[in-house]
């Protein structure tokens, strides 16, 4: 009998809040505001203050234009809180949206007049972004939607709900088409496809409790993904913020619910080849399945260490394989 356990899968993230590192990537989106009155008229000079409802401590005043509009970049892909202030003959206005990675987020800001009193909206929410202002075509998930989807471990299982298909042949993932040789994978802005291969290492096939965002971009991206001839594949990671959270959680898959092992078609031969006189057996064999279990557990925790400055997120997502198999020595 021989007893097999392995053990792979520990990460673990230290975010600062002290600036940003730049990769030959991107990493971050980009919001473009406009403010205007019940008339449609853009309204200049109104304070504009951006919080982020899951990047680290980030909350961001500007001021519009003499046209009513600002731009706000290098934003960290999730949920932000857009709030107005009270400008001269207008009430306040919040407006909740999303910021998608590399892609330029238009909301409107419909002031209402001072006597109605202050309003909140909620736009956008977890739908897809439009950007007027990119010609790439582009698929996102984030992790409020990977949450509600049916999925396995890694990441890589929810491709298939941005327009990837699997490539059953080389084992990898085909994007408008291409094969996965043609595509590129970016984690964090780091590019991290396989030199020899083409394709995504194992190590690199991340677990969901530090995924932020899925992004698959199938053609019109920049020049920077010049190296991609098929799709893009981007991922970007959780961080800590002013608030302590984590999750637990586990899976296993035991090999009771598994599929027995195909059939095997043996033939056996007696007698001579270049006699008149031979029998020929046909038999089918089927191997005993081995017993195993596979063990995922996870477990992840972030918030601050020093208010706005200093935060923190860890995550710990082992895979426990266990196998026995039984030998018989002739």
């Amino acid at each position: 009998m021989i007893r097999k356990i392995s053990f792979s899968g520990l990460l673990l993230s230290l975010i600062l809040g002290l600036s940003a590192i730049a990769f030959g990537q991107e990493t971050t989106g980009s919001l473009e505001v406009t403010t205007k009155d019940p008339a449609g008229a853009v309204v200049p000079g109104v304070a504009i203050t951006i919080t982020s409802d899951t990047a680290a401590g980030f909350r961001r005043t500007v001021t519009t234009d003499d046209q009513g509009f600002v731009r706000v970049l290098q934003l960290a892909p999730g949920t932000y809180t857009v709030s107005s202030a009270a400008a001269s003959g207008f009430a306040a206005r919040t407006i909740q949206t999303r910021v998608e990675l590399g892609k330029a987020t238009q909301v409107q800001v419909d002031l209402a007049a001072q006597a109605q009193g202050a309003v909140v909206d909620v736009v956008g929410g977890d739908n897809q972004v439009v950007d007027t202002t990119s010609s790439a075509v582009t698929n996102s998930i984030s992790a409020a939607r990977i949450e509600a989807l049916p999925k396995g471990v890694n990441f890589t299982s929810v491709l298939k709900m941005v327009g990837v298909r699997p490539e059953p042949l080389a084992g990898g993932f085909s994007v408008d088409g291409a094969s996965n040789a043609e595509n590129t994978f970016v984690i964090d802005g780091q590019e991290v496809t396989n030199y020899r291969n083409a394709g995504l290492n194992s190590n690199n096939n991340v677990p969901f409790p530090i995924v932020q965002e899925v992004q698959v971009k199938s053609s019109g991206f920049q020049a920077e993904f010049g190296g991609a001839t098929g799709g893009v594949i981007s991922v970007v990671t959780k961080g800590g913020n002013n608030t302590f959270r984590g999750d637990i959680g586990a899976q296993f898959s035991p090999s009771d619910w598994n599929g027995n092992n195909r059939p095997t078609l043996t033939r056996f031969t007696s007698g001579s080849a270049t006699s008149t006189s031979f029998t020929q057996v046909s038999e089918q064999i089927i191997s005993p399945k081995t017993p195993s279990l596979t063990f995922l557990p996870s477990a992840s925790l972030g918030g601050p260490i020093i208010k706005d400055r200093f935060w923190f997120f860890g995550s710990y997502s082992p895979t426990i394989y266990e196998s026995t198999t039984t030998t018989r020595w002739r």
